[in-house]
């Protein structure tokens, strides 16, 4: 099944995909393979922000420039992918070296996916939805990079996305509650703290 792969490294051994996963745990939970591809759950990091941004399939061909630039720029060489849901036989696990490549066809092999992408300790996270958006969280100067703006537009950005959807699509109901939970009361829990941003309560 590797040949499927030009740049991704898949990877099938589950203590290699356990190791990965507890590294991941540190700032999401719910990213278990056994878990509802619907649950999303954050821990708040010292001096960290997590800003929610439109997506369609993951990432535009804008966003994979900016999402390479922000990762070579921060020092990382190296980008893991782990799956938030059932996807075998499908890889759970992926890593993949931080090229305008291997972002592609991660971007064009798991786009129908929900993805967790981290560098590092981590150093920051990106969590791929298939609710169309993205949540970014890490160092301020990280995330502001990746965005192309400063924090208070992407939101107000995020929050005309929301109200965009008629008042009984329940992507509406989603979209407000993840951009409530971000805006207000991420800044004001300690870290080591939990967000739950779905399921929506």
């Amino acid at each position: 099944m590797s040949e499927e792969w030009k740049f991704l490294k898949p990877i099938f051994n589950d203590e290699e995909v356990i190791k990965l996963r507890e590294t991941l745990n540190k700032v999401v939970i719910g990213s278990g393979s056994t878990v509802e591809p619907s649950k999303l759950n954050i821990i708040k990091q010292s001096d960290w922000i997590a800003i929610p941004t439109e997506s369609g399939d993951h990432f535009s061909e804008e966003d994979e420039i900016k999402l390479l630039q922000a990762v070579l720029q921060h020092g990382n060489q190296e980008i893991v992918a782990i799956a938030f849901e059932p996807v075998e036989p499908f890889p759970l696990a992926f890593v993949f070296p931080a090229t305008a490549e291997a972002i592609a066809e991660f971007n064009w092999k798991c786009t129908l996916f929900w993805f967790a992408l981290y560098a590092g300790e981590p150093d920051w996270v990106i969590m791929c939805t298939k609710l169309d958006f993205l949540v970014i969280t890490g160092k301020h100067s990280f995330v502001s990079q990746f965005l192309g703006c400063e924090i208070q537009p992407a939101f107000a950005d995020f929050y005309e996305l929301a109200l965009s959807y008629s008042d009984d699509d329940p992507e509406k109901k989603s979209l407000l509650q993840v951009y409530n939970l971000l805006w207000r009361e991420y800044p004001k829990i300690n870290p080591g703290e939990i967000i739950q941003l779905l399921p929506v309560s």
